[in-house]
This record gives C-alpha cells, sequence and structure tokens, in this order.
C-alpha cells in the first residue's frame, strides 16, 4: 500500500494534468464558437415548421463548453486543495525522519560514550568493590 506521499501527490498531478485539459478544451471551444457563430435565427417562422426536438450543433458545442468549465472549476478546486495537504504531508514526514535521524545517532552518542568511560583508567569498570570500600573507609575515618 502507497503511503499518504504518494497518494496525494498522485491526486495533486490528477487534478492540475485534468485542469490544464480542461482549460485547453474550453479555451479552444470558446475559441470555435468565436470563430464560427451559429447562423442567426430567422424573427418569423412559421409554427409548424419548427421541430423541437432537432439537435443543433450549436447547442453540442454550448454543452462542451459549459462541461469543460465546470470540470476546469472543480479540477482547480481540488489541486488548490491537494497542494497544501500534500505540502503538509511532506513536511510532517522530512520532520519525523530528521527526528529520527538524531535519535539514531544520539543512541550511537551515547554507546560511544559510555564505552569510553568504561576504557578510562578511572572509569567506572575498573573500579573494583575493594576500591569502592576502601574509598568508603577512607571517607568514613575508618
Amino acid at each position: 500500500m502507497d503511503s499518504a506521499v504518494v497518494v496525494r501527490k498522485r491526486y495533486q498531478r490528477f487534478f492540475a494534468w485534468t485542469f490544464v485539459f480542461a482549460t485547453m478544451l474550453a479555451l479552444g471551444m470558446f475559441w470555435v464558437e468565436l470563430a464560427f457563430p451559429p447562423p442567426p435565427v430567422p424573427a418569423a417562422v412559421p409554427a409548424g415548421t419548427v421541430n423541437p426536438s432537432a439537435f443543433d450543433l450549436h447547442d453540442l458545442q454550448l454543452l462542451v463548453v459549459v462541461a469543460a468549465l465546470v470540470a476546469a472549476l472543480a479540477s482547480f478546486a481540488g489541486l488548490v486543495i491537494a497542494t497544501p495537504l500534500a505540502w503538509l504531508e511532506i513536511r510532517r514526514e522530512r520532520t519525523r525522519a530528521a527526528i529520527e535521524c538524531a535519535l539514531k545517532r544520539q543512541d550511537r552518542i551515547d554507546r560511544l560514550a559510555a564505552a569510553r568511560v568504561a576504557n578510562w583508567p578511572g572509569g567506572r569498570a575498573s573500579r573494583t568493590v575493594g576500591h569502592l570500600h576502601d574509598l568508603h573507609g577512607h571517607l568514613s575515618g575508618r
């Protein structure tokens, strides 16, 4: 299973590419609409000549333009939401990795320091029970 960072980055790329393609489609269809305007509707149409179920190519162009604009706006909103979430998740992962690295480094430093202290001439490892007993007797006045 992918991590949350990978999934959010995938969403971010999806929304970005969808926004680019939908915007290009909407602009292209808008240009087609401006370049080839629909023929004007005659002012006086006889009552029985207009078929209400007839489908015009202009209607399809308008439908595609509206659908592309809706897709562009929805993908832009998704991109605006997914980008900060992905950024925060990456930042959180980076901080977590830095803390883990620092803890591992500190553990290694502690182990090395303990090994050096144990090897020192006056270190804890060189002290025996007899030395401690002598020290206690010296301090107590015996």
